[in-house]
């Protein structure tokens, strides 16, 4: 399992299954859409949490395995 600490929200990133970013001017939020859950309520981010979370998946994305 591959646990995240975002502000006071913990995150299991093995059950993400979809997130989208939405970035204007200087802000962003992200919407985390979780596999498996039994409903379809997305997980939203705003401001730094958002901006952190964001930077943590890309360096995740990009780190060869």
């Amino acid at each position: 399992m591959h646990f995240v600490r975002i502000g006071k929200k913990t995150l299991n990133l093995d059950t993400v299954s979809y997130c989208e970013a939405q970035i204007w001017q200087d802000d962003m939020s992200l919407k985390v859409i979780f596999a498996g859950s039994s409903n379809n309520t997305p997980l939203v981010f705003t401001g730094a949490d958002a901006k952190e979370l964001w930077k943590y998946l890309d360096y995740v994305a990009e780190k060869p395995t």
